[in-house]
């Protein structure tokens, strides 16, 4: 081949390359601004593959043979271990249970095994107690009425006095009631006494006194110690 030829073959290497040089440099601009409009197209969407991930991430492993992952582990607090409280030895009082006592008391004065013998103070007539009362009985006569009652053994009692007191009102001063005393027995016999001058169809009730004797003053005087129901004297 001559000089000529080869100045022609280098002509047209040399067109070729111009030509692809300027086919790829329109391809290459046109692969970038597909590239760059891609990117900016696609901004929305990577988001939302972001947050599909995001959301399907603790279903990642589910239904394998490794399981769901783990949850973070927080972290516990520290745990304080404090120091206990002395422990004091309290003695314990023990209570006694109760029981019942048994005592036994000997008789006064009396060997053990003998039974005391003792005499009981008289009684006091008609076993009256403390206030006394002694109901007097009444037999109404003509224009009178006879009162009994048993005696008051009490050595206090120096007599009696019976008073008859008249149920019929009557208009102006009333008149002294009859009146009529007896003296103490030495026993506990009946004590009688008769009181004349009664009104005949009138009610009477009949009082009975004691004459007491007072210890620390050395006065006696008259105590109301019983009375009757009314009496209709004949």
């Amino acid at each position: 081949m001559g000089r000529t030829g080869r100045d022609a073959a280098r002509r047209r290497r040399g067109t070729r390359a111009r030509r692809g040089a300027r086919a790829g440099g329109v391809a290459g601009r046109l692969l970038v601004g597909t590239a760059v409009g891609l990117v900016a197209l696609s901004a929305p969407a990577t988001e939302i593959a972001a947050q599909v991930s995001a959301s399907w991430a603790p279903f990642r492993n589910a239904g394998t043979a490794d399981g769901p992952e783990p949850a973070p582990v927080v972290g516990s607090p520290e745990v304080w271990t404090g120091v206990p409280d002395p422990v004091v030895d309290t003695p314990v009082l023990a209570v006694p249970a109760p029981r019942r006592l048994q005592v036994e008391l000997p008789t006064p004065l009396v060997p053990r095994g003998e039974p005391l013998e003792t005499t009981p103070p008289p009684a006091v007539c008609g076993g009256y107690g403390n206030p006394r009362q002694i109901p007097p009985g009444v037999a109404p006569g003509a224009g009178s009425a006879t009162v009994s009652w048993q005696a008051d053994g009490h050595e206090e009692v120096q007599g009696y006095r019976v008073t008859a007191v008249s149920q019929q009102l009557v208009a102006g001063e009333q008149s002294p009631p009859p009146q009529a005393t007896a003296a103490q027995r030495a026993d506990c016999g009946e004590v009688r006494l008769t009181l004349a001058g009664l009104t005949s169809g009138a009610p009477y009730v009949f009082w009975l006194e004691e004459l007491v004797l007072d210890a620390a003053t050395g006065v006696a005087g008259y105590v109301q110690v019983g009375w009757s129901s009314p009496v209709v004297i004949g």
